[in-house]
């Protein structure tokens, strides 16, 4: 598979879904309270936690994230919501222990496409939505391929400079019709997209590592979990997305 794919996944895997240069590229700083689903998923190290990858909460007690940033035993992770500042306590946060993940069935890191990118986290503890600082989000359903609309992604992944940010950060993205996102990424080995994928773009714009398994929503509805990219992360390529409404169903089930 390509290298540039190779690269964009391993670095997502280790903070996000290669997408967003080190400042999700292109993007500007959130506002306390404007994503309350975000949430940062954690792996220990020793005593402390160090931020890998986005998820996103849609009940109190269950979040999804992308399938390549789990590889461990649920004991190994923690999630993180109310966080606005990573590096700072802010009185917000929320934390829980993970009881069990599941990766979707059909998950295949060594495929072109990477399909299948999601997976459900159970929390240990359910998170206080009577805060502004943390909600839940609505899952996508039906048919709605939301081609053409103005949809927003955030996260913590690495910046423009490789730096990682320690405010949430946020940008508009342009949704693409698959045609076109398999248009733009044709003539790179591995960069394969299917129905189960959902595409956005805008110029010198990117999701980066460490945003990999964050959110892709349109209006107040979660239509994309972030899954890949060019590793470079120079918004000259869509970012690519696991199209939410395409595993609705499945996600209902776990």
């Amino acid at each position: 598979m390509n290298a540039l794919l190779n690269i964009l996944l391993c670095t997502l895997a280790a903070t996000a879904l290669a997408e967003i240069s080190p400042n999700i590229v292109g993007g500007s700083n959130a506002a306390a309270g404007e994503f309350p689903w975000q949430g940062s998923l954690q792996v220990r190290s020793g005593t402390s936690w160090f931020h890998i990858c986005g998820c996103v909460l849609y009940t109190t007690s269950k979040a999804l994230t992308a399938a390549h940033c789990l590889s461990n035993s649920a004991s190994s992770y923690r999630l993180g919501f109310g966080m606005l500042r990573m590096n700072n306590v802010d009185g917000t946060e929320q934390y829980s222990s993970v009881t069990s993940y599941t990766n979707h069935p059909n998950y295949n890191g060594n495929a072109a496409g990477y399909p299948n990118d999601i997976a459900v986290l159970r929390l240990t503890s359910s998170m206080d939505t009577s805060s502004s600082a943390v909600g839940t989000v609505s899952l996508a359903s039906g048919s709605n391929d939301y081609a053409g609309q103005t949809c927003t992604i955030s996260g913590w992944g690495r910046l423009s400079g490789g730096s990682t940010p320690n405010n949430l950060q946020k940008v508009d993205m342009t949704v693409l019709t698959n045609n076109e996102c398999s248009s733009r990424w044709s003539g790179i080995s591995g960069a394969t997209v299917n129905s189960g994928h959902i595409c956005i773009f805008e110029s010198g714009r990117s999701a980066c590592s460490g945003d990999s398994g964050g959110p892709l929503v349109c209006g107040n509805t979660l239509t994309g979990i972030t899954s890949w990219g060019i590793s470079s992360c120079s918004g000259s390529y869509p970012s690519v997305y696991t199209r939410v409404s395409n595993f609705y169903s499945w996600v209902q089930g776990q």
